[in-house]
């Protein structure tokens, strides 16, 4: 089975069909909650890992950007093997990797869920420094 039928079927066995909306072949969104500005998950499935990621922020904040990134990396210590990334086109990503050998529901279901929690959380860090 590929890791994007295993996804399929777990996001099935969860529950999180009529949740999910699948962009790609092996990518799938998420809204975690109701609020305007609730997370948006994404599921990313490649041959060999299982990735969720959400968009913390389209851009570095203006103003002490030193600061900024010191708080994300003493940030990094509580987010139960959650990452920070800052990708090209200068957009912050909260981002959780498991091996697809690993994928079973609850550790997708922890994956997904840990990051749309973490990355609720840190909406308040990243909206005050604009």
């Amino acid at each position: 089975m590929t890791s994007a039928a295993r996804v399929e079927a777990l996001l099935e066995e969860l529950g999180l069909t009529d949740r999910t909306t699948r962009v790609a072949e092996n990518v799938w969104t998420l809204k975690k909650g109701s609020a305007p500005n609730a997370p948006i998950v994404q599921i990313i499935a490649a041959p060999d890992f299982v990735v969720a990621t959400a968009k913390i922020a389209d851009r570095t904040p203006d103003g002490d950007r030193e600061a900024f990134y010191r708080t994300l990396l003493e940030t990094n210590v509580g987010l139960l093997g959650a990452f920070f990334t800052l990708e090209a086109n200068g957009s912050i990503r909260l981002n959780q990797v498991l091996p697809v050998d690993w994928l079973q529901d609850k550790e997708l279901a922890f994956i997904v869920g840990n990051v749309a929690a973490r990355a609720e959380d840190l909406l308040p860090l990243v909206t005050e420094r604009k």
